[in-house]
């Protein structure tokens, strides 16, 4: 197939991309503001894996919740951008930030020795690296469309 690469500069936005652009939307905003409704026990998780991995003390609980809800939010407003622009290399950044996002909770899971966490976040892994695949694909798909006609 000559053109660009798949998810190359013109790589077509397609209609099956909006739900999943809404959903990372969602899913990060949501996140992000989810803060308020586990305060307790997202501070004795944190504090939990941060004295299992680093051996820091309650001092730094705080920013590092802070930390991953500004993460959050800024890949749920990566997606806000891939709807709003119909952009299908920031629809992928946001879900290779998720990618990434979970597989560092993955390590700190393994790191920590916490099963429970481990098997959420590798099936939070499991799916993005599905919804990754499907962009790739659909992608190609439309390329090809495209250059049939």
């Amino acid at each position: 197939m000559t053109g660009s690469p798949v998810l190359g500069g013109s790589a077509r936005w397609s209609r099956l991309f909006l739900p999943i652009g809404v959903f990372l939307a969602l899913f990060g905003v949501l996140n992000a503001v989810e803060l308020p409704l586990g305060w307790k026990d997202r501070q004795q998780q944190v504090g939990r894996y941060l004295d299992a991995t680093l051996g820091l003390g309650a001092d730094w609980v705080m920013p590092v919740i802070w930390l991953v809800k500004v993460v959050e939010l800024v890949l749920g407003l990566v997606a806000v951008a891939a709807v709003a622009r119909r952009s299908t290399r920031w629809l992928a950044a946001a879900v290779v930030g998720w990618l990434g996002w979970f597989t560092a909770f993955t390590a700190m899971d393994v790191w920590a020795a916490d099963r429970a966490e481990l098997q959420e976040h590798t099936v939070y892994f499991v799916m993005f690296a599905v919804l990754l695949g499907l962009i790739f694909v659909v992608s190609a798909v439309e390329q090809v469309l495209a250059s049939r006609t």
